[in-house]
Order: structure tokens, then C-alpha cells, then sequence
């Protein structure tokens, strides 16, 4: 086996920077298509997909970071086009927050109803309860009905 040499492993590095960079914008496309067409969370491989690629292209963006000039001057890479690329992934990743975070004031809205219909049931069952939950009946009566005073 022979040792790679450092451009070697700088194209590897931009190769799978790519490749990455290429299936995370898919993946967030497909995400941000799922939750526009259904109310149902996203399947939970498609989850682990996105956290999977998310922390290799963290990884590979640190890794080529410093090898970008080289890379470029090499020409191996045109900055232009990979500002591009990443500006799409950050927009549609923009756009997958925004979708995600309607999903979760959506849940809030329905939990917070779903809650006052049962406390509206509750006091209309029992108009003693309170707002709080608690029924005023919870507290025995130590009024004066409840003295018995014997001579």
C-alpha cells in the first residue's frame, strides 16, 4: 500500500466535501418537500441521514478550510461555484428551520387547546373546579355547619 501524498488527500477531502455537500442539499430538499405536503413527522432514518451528514460536513469543511488556496490554485477548485453550492444548502436549511419550528408552534396551538376543552369540560362537570385544576371541594368545609357543640 503506498502513502498518499498531500494532494492526494486535499482532492479526497474536496471529493467528499462534494459528495456531501451534494447529498445533505438533497436530503434537506426532500425534508423540507415532506413537511410541506404532510402533517406527519419526517421518518426518523431521514433524521438520522441529515445529523449523519451534518457533523461529516462540518468535518470536511474544517479540514478543507485551510486547504482551499491550494486547492484553487491546483485548479481544483472554483470558489464561486462552491459559494454557490453552499448557499443554497444554507437557504434551504434556513427554509427546513422555519418549517420545522411552524411544525412546533402548530403542536404548541393544539396542545394549549386540546387543554382548555378539558379543563372547560371539567368545570362544566364540576362547577367547584378551578381554573388551576383543583376543585374547591378539595378543602373540607370547617364552617359553622360542622360544629357540633354538646351542653
Amino acid at each position: 500500500m503506498t502513502d498518499k501524498t498531500l494532494n492526494d488527500l486535499d482532492r479526497s477531502t474536496l471529493r467528499n466535501f462534494n459528495l456531501v455537500l451534494q447529498e445533505l442539499t438533497e436530503l434537506i430538499m426532500a425534508e423540507n418537500h415532506f413537511l410541506n405536503v404532510t402533517n406527519d413527522p419526517p421518518p426518523q432514518p431521514m433524521l438520522d441521514r441529515k445529523e449523519e451528514l451534518s457533523t461529516y460536513y462540518a468535518n470536511l469543511t474544517n479540514r478543507l478550510r485551510g486547504r482551499a488556496a491550494v486547492l484553487h490554485s491546483a485548479g481544483e477548485l472554483n470558489p464561486a461555484e462552491l459559494e454557490q453550492r453552499i448557499r443554497k444548502l444554507v437557504d434551504l436549511t434556513k427554509h427546513n428551520q422555519t418549517l420545522l419550528n411552524a411544525r412546533k408552534v402548530a403542536t404548541a396551538l393544539r396542545v394549549d387547546a386540546v387543554m382548555a376543552a378539558l379543563a372547560a369540560r371539567e368545570q362544566a362537570q364540576d362547577p367547584r373546579y378551578t381554573a388551576t385544576g383543583n376543585s374547591m371541594s378539595a378543602k373540607p368545609d370547617c364552617g359553622p355547619s360542622y360544629l357540633h357543640l354538646r351542653a
